[in-house]
């Protein structure tokens, strides 16, 4: 088999997006790398009979059975637990659930192959139907790279299988050797010299008991195969350590790759639907705002034109009352108003529908939890033991994503809100206009009245005076939608651009790291 170049995989985790994940495995090879003596674990599904073939071999090896071993049919183990035997260090190990959609099973599951990772001999325990749903998981443990007789196979609690040994020892024999050829055809990595058919507490003599004699099971020796497991494990050489420890190196570091690129992979999937949804929403953006650029300069270019249009009407008609000019005003404004309003409101009935959509969206519910996640900070908080250490991966990014993220401020909420129009009536906002109006008015009637000319630079500072007042009524609307405009995509534009970085970031180590 290939083998990993080991510090060029340390190099790639240093560089992995969002800070490095190799002092963390580091720190737990080097802890299982100091170990002076061979590490055995049992490691199988929950209820093969590991804790129970552990009592048997410690009972009689003669040594202590820890408080910690727990015999149930249950899930009784929950961490990885070693003791001493015959020279090795003997780890028990939580039974693994394959499609376990509880959190405790999951756990469970990751503690037991990630143990499987650290360890010079595995011991693979089965019940006598040779697993069924684990069948995929034991196989792909079973393809790791093992030397030569460290992975053994354990068909448990054969007593079980439907052959009685004390009626029908033939019988009990041809049905194990059958046993083991099926697992062969299975497993065909597997040494047969490393298959072993035992039954540890045949008939439940001893049941959920620690406090056990070794005499319990003397009756039973000459059929149980527990002597040949137990001779085997005796007969594991410190000598052979070192060649066992770097084909351990090997299956851990390339277990890391293979674990990181999975998670990596996975977070390169959700970053990238939400760095569609930012992107997306940007574009919609963009576009929004031209729209209403180009509508705010239509309703104030229209606007000098018809104050203008008004004004000269007006302004050579003597018997033109303030009154009737603030009339004509007053409709000329409401025309004007109701005219480019309704285009504003079909630019926000456009974006609500717009938003509405995106929204519905698969990818959206993903984003919006991504932008939570950014908001409450999350703190990387490492684990510790046997565990996933790629789990912290996610916050890594989430923390790099909102230490890089836009400076433009954000709406706050991802899911927009309901934005009315301002409650100003046009004639409120022509209100001022209008008394404006009617003191150029009068002083006009004033001075024609005096036989005095009526300055045309009056008239130009009213046309300019009444435009600037009208146009300050005219802001707030163009000002709500551009709030509406920033509530649907204030989130994509803040965020799309750090997204993007760490999704060619992420493509970038997922390379990387195919190619170790």
């Amino acid at each position: 088999m290939n083998q990993i170049d080991i510090t060029a995989v340390r190099k790639w985790l240093e560089h992995i997006p969002g800070g490095s994940l190799a002092e963390r495995y580091e720190t737990e090879w080097t802890a299982f790398e100091r170990l002076d003596r061979p590490v055995v674990t049992l490691f199988g599904a929950y209820d093969t009979g590991k804790s129970s073939l552990l009592r048997r071999l410690l009972i009689d090896a003669g040594a202590q059975v820890p408080e910690w071993l727990t015999i149930s049919a249950r899930h009784e183990t929950f961490e990885v637990n070693e003791v001493e035997l015959a020279g090795c260090i003997a780890r028990d190990t939580p039974g693994f659930v394959v499609g376990a959609s509880d959190i405790r099973a999951q756990n469970n599951s990751e503690r037991a192959l990630a143990a499987v990772g650290l360890t010079d001999i595995g011991v693979a325990v089965l019940t006598p139907q040779l697993a069924t749903a684990e069948r995929d998981v034991l196989r792909e443990v079973a393809c790791a790279g093992w030397p030569e007789g460290a992975l053994w196979f354990v068909i448990s609690r054969f007593d079980e299988a439907g052959a009685n040994p004390e009626y029908d020892a033939d019988g009990y024999r041809e049905l194990g050797d059958r046993k083991v050829r099926e697992l062969l055809d299975v497993f065909d990595q597997v040494d047969r010299e490393r298959v072993y058919v035992v039954a540890q507490d045949p008939f439940q003599t001893a049941g959920p008991d620690l406090d056990v004699d070794r005499e319990e099971w003397d009756a039973y020796r000459d059929w149980d195969g527990m002597r040949e497991l137990a001779d085997a494990i005796e007969q594991i050489s410190t000598a052979s350590l070192s060649g066992l420890r770097r084909a351990a190196g090997q299956r851990y570091w390339k277990a890391v790759v293979s674990e990181v690129l999975r998670e990596l992979h996975d977070r390169l999937a959700e970053f990238t639907a939400s760095a569609e949804v930012a992107s997306h929403g940007v574009a919609r953006r963009n576009s929004w705002l031209s729209e209403l650029e180009v509508l705010d300069r239509a309703a104030r270019a229209d606007l000098n034109g018809l104050v203008e249009e008004v004004f000269d009407q007006s302004w050579t008609a003597q018997d033109n009352s303030a009154r009737d000019l603030q009339r004509e005003i007053e409709i000329a404004l409401d025309r004007w108003f109701t005219k480019h309003e309704a285009r504003l409101q079909r630019l926000k009935t456009s974006i609500g529908k717009a938003g509405d959509r995106d929204r519905a969206r698969p990818s959206w519910d993903g984003f919006v939890s991504l932008v939570a996640s950014v908001d409450s900070a999350p703190t990387v908080d490492p684990n510790s033991g046997y565990s996933r250490h790629v789990e912290d991966l996610g916050p890594m990014l989430i923390a790099l994503l909102k230490a890089t993220q836009g400076v433009q401020e954000k709406a706050s909420s991802a899911k927009g809100s309901n934005h009315t129009v301002r409650g100003v009536a046009i004639a409120e906002a022509a209100f001022p206009v209008a008394l404006y109006i009617a003191k150029i008015v009068d002083d006009r009637n004033a001075a024609m009245a005096g036989g005095q000319g009526a300055a045309a630079y009056s008239l130009t500072e009213a046309v300019s005076e009444c435009t600037r007042q009208a146009n300050d009524a005219w802001a707030p609307f163009v000002e709500d939608v551009r709030a509406l405009i920033d509530a649907e995509s204030g989130e994509q534009a803040a965020l799309d651009e750090s997204l993007r970085r760490i999704v060619q970031d992420l493509e970038t180590a997922v390379q990387e790291g195919s190619n170790l």
